[in-house]
């Protein structure tokens, strides 16, 4: 199925033509929004990528509608392929179809970009931790000490525990550590 995005970045922006392409195209649902680009946390954007099922098209009337940035763009792209879902974008200038082979080459090589991008910032901060250290910076809370605020929590971590909940949904939902809840289990849960 294709799916429509569309997007102006202020209200007093018409988001008619990009509608009116969109159907022309063959949209059968569209997503539309009137907010600024700046990062992908939108949320008719964010609606439509969850709603995407395998084979499905997203179609877009320009490129930059959809992202700003090339980054922006590298991480859209990446949800798109885990979903397994093409992008078209209807301009003839920044003619993006992820259905032909030269589209899917550019998915892949945008994942190779992201990829890159990834290593590179994770390459830089671990060379700051180790300079960091190296210049003395002490990283976490001191051995022995515990955080003050994990006291008056105490008594939730323990109903939750013999509610048989998570560690993982416990840590979320209290802002603990795993290792926390693991220790309260140790000392006040008896089997």
């Amino acid at each position: 199925m294709k799916i429509g995005y569309a997007r102006v970045s202020s209200n007093n922006q018409d988001l008619a033509l990009q509608k009116e392409e969109l159907l022309k195209a063959g949209c059968k649902k569209i997503y539309s929004e009137s907010v600024s680009a700046k990062d992908n946390n939108r949320t008719e954007l964010i609606a439509m990528i969850e709603s995407l099922r395998t084979d499905d098209i997203v179609v877009v009337y320009k490129i930059d509608r959809i992202a700003r940035s090339l980054k922006g763009l590298i991480e859209i792209i990446e949800l798109l392929n885990i979903k397994n879902v093409d992008l078209i974008s209807l301009d003839s200038g920044d003619r993006v179809d992820t259905t032909s082979p030269m589209g899917k080459a550019f998915f892949q090589i945008a994942g190779v970009f992201a990829e890159l991008e990834r290593s590179m910032i994770n390459s830089r901060t671990k060379a700051g931790i180790e300079k960091a250290k190296f210049n003395g910076v002490k990283f976490g809370r001191p051995f022995g000490s515990t955080n003050k605020k994990t006291a008056d929590k105490i008594e939730r971590i323990k109903i939750f525990i013999k509610a048989n909940k998570s560690y993982d949904w416990i840590s979320k939902e209290l802002s603990v550590s795993k290792k926390t809840i693991s220790d309260i289990k140790k000392v006040y849960i008896r089997k």
